[in-house]
Formats: C-alpha cells, structure tokens, sequence
C-alpha cells in the first residue's frame, strides 16, 4: 500500500516539493507532481514542504480505532522522541493516556534501541566490517538499497528499534496480540508494510493527536505530575549523534555521526570512493534526527528544550535489561529500480536550446522548477520527469516575447508613464498617431514633451478605476479616444489611444451639415409664413370688399321686390 498520496487537485505547479527532495523521486505530469515509488526513500519532505497540502502520508487512524474498538489486546510502543512532542520527562503520563485511549499497554521502543545498540557494538567487536553503516533509519535503508546498491553491504545487518521492540513484544505477549509503532517518522509505515507479523500498524504523533482530541484528551502533557524514572542511556537516539553517543566505543574505530538527506548523500558518496576505513557511521536522514522528523509538531521540532530533556533522561551508565536469546539478524537486498536512460550531450544541447538556452550564459541554474542546473533539468525532461514549462525564467521570457508582439503590433496605440512622469513604454500605433520615426527613442522623455500631461498627473492621483475622454492632440492636429488606467505593481499609469480624426471630423462635417440645413430650414419656414401672412391679408381685402358688393347688391333687389308687390 502507497505511503505517500498526491492529491492532484491541491497542486498548484509550485515545484517545491522538487526542490526539497534530495534524491528527485517526484515527476511533474499534466501540470501535477506524482511519487516515484521505485526511487522515494519516505523521507517526508514533500509533505512537509508543500503549501497547498498536496502530499499527505497515509492515515491509518481507522483501522488503528477499530483494533481499540475490538477484544484484542492492542499494545502501543512510542518513540523516545515522545518528550519533543507531548513535554512531560518520564513516560508514566503517555503511558496512561494511551491507556485510557483503549490501548492495553504502552511500552518505550527505547527499549528496542537498547538491543540495536548492543548488536551494533557486537559488530565492532567483532570487526564485521571496515565501515560499518547503521540501519536504525528506515529512510536511510532505502536510500542505500534504491540509490547506493552497491554500499548495502556495509548496512549493519540489525534490525531497526521499532522491529526490534515489536519482535521483544511479541515474545512477552504471543502472536495474537497487535501492536501499534507511534513516532515522527513516515518511512516507519513501510517498514511495517515489509515485515508483517511484527508491528500491525505505525501511527504518526499527528495521527495520535487526532485519536486524542476525537476521545477529548489534551495533546500537551507539559506539567503533568509523573514519577521519577531511572535514566536509560538509549533513550539519545532521537537525538543527533544520539547512537553513536549512547554505545561503548572501540578505540580502534572511528565514531561519526550524520543527519539530514543531502549530508548522507555526501557521506555515501564519500564512502564510495573507499578512503574510509575502521569507521562506525550512524546515517539519519532527517536533520536533527528522529527529534527533526516529519511528524513532529513545528515547534517540537525547534525545541531546544525538547532535547535538554531527552539528554536528562538518557544520561548516565544504566540501560534496559539485556536479551541474550532475541535473535535481531535482518538480510538487505539493493532494490530493484529501473536505472533512467542519460541523454547524450547533443540531445542535452538540443533540449536547452528548446529552453531558450542558447549559450552558457542563459544557463541560470536558478533552481526554481527544482532541479539545481539547467542540465539537470534537461536530464530530467529527457527522462520524462519533469516539462519545459516548469523553467521560469524561459516561461517569463515567453511571456515578455508574446506580450511585446501583441504590444508592439496592436492596433491601439499604448503609452506607459512612470510616477515621474517619464515615458517607459509606447508601442508602434503611438508612433503612427504622433508621427514619431520608429528610430527616434522615446524612453526616459517627460510625457509633457509628447502631450499634455494633466491626465497622467490626475490618473495617478486617483489610481482606482478608468477614466476614458476624448482629446484633441492639438500640435499633432489629431482626435483620439484615451483610456487611463494606473497599475500599482508596477507604479505606471497607462494610457490607450485609439487614433479618431477621421470620424471625429466626419463628426464635426456631418454636425456643421446639419446646423447649415436647419438654418436654411428656418429661412424658408419663416419665408413662407411671411407669403402666408400677404396672402391672408390680401384674401382679408378681398372678402370684404365682395361682402360690401354683395350686400349693396341684394339690398337693390330686395327693394325691386317691393316696388313691384304694390298695387
């Protein structure tokens, strides 16, 4: 079962996971990061790492709470790391908080470590090997089997603390039993996953937590009153050097001490080389050792108190009792893993220059998609583990290049104008408004020597929002439609011109047109409201003098009329 869960969603092309992984076992496909099983060594840095909590080591809260749930007796056993975490110096409270969480028993793997180290003296005695490597690091392990084959045997054939004390606990307590590992470390759930029948589960001090707050028992067991305990020399292995520190040395070998990722490495390599010789060399693959772990809290993990109490604990001559009979043999055995084909310095040459790397001088080696070099990127693109858009400095060049053709080729004229007034971008339509030669340089001049500068002045004034005119360039003789708009990233105000002589003079014709026709218009209306007028007059005249005929006329007839009627 994986140990490491990339959610791909959460991913957000950060790369930081890259950077941080020392052996490079993290791929980038389709824009999302994914573990090379066969070339991880679990050391958690990923996890870590990752802002968007994309990488998550596996949760086995559920099946743990279902063995609480069950009939079977469940026994914890916890890390000497546990005073980093939860505070208190003895282990009497964690103890019978883990109890009261439904555990039968808990136990110290400090124990365990007190029969590695007694193994790995029987080693020195023994003159086993010239280097002699320490196998307490389940990430160290893998890192010497997947990435140093041919080191493994110099792997001190022991088994690690949690094996060991699994293997003690299973003796006292049968088959039947389960037991549940508790430490910082996230490499210890594959190496339960690879020896079934020792330990069932391994649980993370996150994890406890959560069972912890689920059951509303505190996390922090600072202060909390516990019984003096005799103090037991290997209880300094969560701390760094803490193996070697703990053990009875040979005068005849040299003791070294050696944590975190990238120092191993260095070791290893150094080790390869077979300058070395009558060396014991405990390996840890995080800095600052168990106490630096994965899983333990931020805070814990910077504490320096955290180790003053460990040392209180550890020091002195006593250890936990010996057991002569309990058999901690364990056989290595270099993992298989598919070796990556190398490019040849041509197909190195061709991927670069498909970066925008065309000479050494373009090789940044800045390290933001992860990888230390720009040939080790190319390196990786060839082996498919990672993609030409993780190079930053090639994706902003790309964009700059698209960005300056779309600028320098828009039909809409844009001038850009720092906060002193001083002219930083104007493209190839500005030139044509303003009629400016492409090889007259226009960077660094004042705005006011272009145009006038009043609304540069007000737009950095009030930088919220855009404010959009129309404007008469008058010593250009031109019209132009302007959209200002102040970036404050970059402190600029910009100005967007779109060229409008033409229709604004088409404008003004058409408005000069119309003004002439309605002044014609009202010449000719008030014309024929003057004929109208004579014409009524004239008609007025006439009907009058016709009614005065009219009525002169029917009066002598009238009067006919009557004459005529008389006898």
């Amino acid at each position: 079962m994986d140990v490491l869960r990339f959610q791909k969603a959460n991913c957000k092309d950060c790369y930081k996971c890259i950077r941080r992984c020392a052996v490079k076992a993290i791929a980038v496909r389709d824009h999302h990061t994914e573990v090379i099983d066969e070339d991880c060594v679990l050391c958690g840095r990923c996890v870590l790492t990752c802002p968007q909590y994309a990488n998550q080591a596996r949760w086995d809260i559920q099946p743990v709470r279902r063995l609480l749930q069950s009939e079977k007796p469940v026994y914890a056993m916890v890390a000497p790391s546990f005073s980093f975490q939860y505070g208190p110096d003895a282990f009497g409270p964690l103890r019978c908080q883990l109890m009261a969480l439904g555990f039968t028993d808990a136990f110290e793997s400090a124990e365990g470590a007190c029969l590695v180290k007694n193994q790995y003296e029987n080693l020195v005695a023994k003159r086993q090997g010239d280097v002699i490597l320490t196998s307490c690091c389940p990430s160290v392990v893998l890192l010497v089997e997947r990435h140093f084959p041919s080191l493994t045997p110099l792997l001190a054939p022991v088994l690690s603390p949690m094996q060991a004390e699994a293997k003690l606990l299973r003796r006292r307590f049968g088959p039947e039993a389960a037991i549940v590992y508790i430490g910082s470390c996230i490499a210890a759930k594959n190496e339960c996953d690879q020896t079934p029948g020792l330990t069932d589960y391994a649980l993370t001090y996150d994890e406890l937590n959560a069972l912890f707050v689920s059951n509303k028992l505190p996390v922090d067991l600072h202060g909390a009153a516990c019984s003096p305990e005799p103090r037991r020399r290997s209880r300094s292995f969560p701390l760094p050097g803490g193996v070697v520190g703990c053990m009875n040395q040979d005068p005849e070998y040299s003791y070294l001490a050696v944590d975190g990722l990238e120092n191993c490495i260095a070791a290893l390599n150094e080790i390869k080389t077979g300058r070395l010789h009558n060396c014991f060399i405990e390996l840890r693959s995080c800095t600052g050792s168990c106490a630096g772990g994965p899983k333990m809290s931020a805070d814990a993990r910077n504490r320096l108190e955290g180790r003053v109490r460990i040392a209180n604990t550890a020091g002195g001559d006593e250890d936990f009792e010996p057991q002569p009979t309990l058999r901690l043999d364990r056989v290595f055995h270099p993992r298989s893993r598919t070796e990556a084909k190398l490019p040849t310095e041509q197909e190195i040459d061709q991927i670069l220059r498909r970066l925008g790397k065309n000479s050494p001088a373009d090789q940044l080696n800045c390290g933001t998609c992860g990888y230390p070099t720009c040939r080790d990127k190319a390196v990786a693109i060839y082996q498919g583990k990672a993609d030409v858009t993780m190079c930053l400095p090639y994706m902003k060049k790309r964009a700059e290049s698209l960005s300056d053709k779309i600028i320098s080729n828009s039909p809409t004229a844009i001038l850009a104008v720092d906060s002193a007034l001083r002219v930083r971008m104007a493209n190839r339509a500005l030139r044509n408004i303003l009629g400016i030669q492409e090889d007259v340089s226009l960077s660094g001049l004042l705005v006011s020597e272009l145009m006038d500068d009043f609304e540069f002045i007000t737009a950095f004034s009030a930088p919220a929002g855009t404010k959009v005119r129309t404007a008469y360039l008058e010593q250009y003789d031109k019209y132009a439609e302007q959209i200002f708009a102040v970036d404050e990233g970059s402190n600029m105000a910009i100005c967007m011109m779109k060229d409008i002589t033409a229709e604004e003079k088409a404008r003004r014709t058409r408005q000069k047109t119309r003004k002439e026709a309605v002044e014609i218009t009202d010449q000719i209306i008030a014309k024929q409201m003057r004929i109208v007028h004579e014409i009524a007059s004239l008609l007025g005249e006439t009907a009058a003098e016709t009614k005065v005929a009219l009525t002169r006329l029917k009066n002598t007839v009238a009067l006919d009329a009557e004459e005529e009627s008389r006898p």
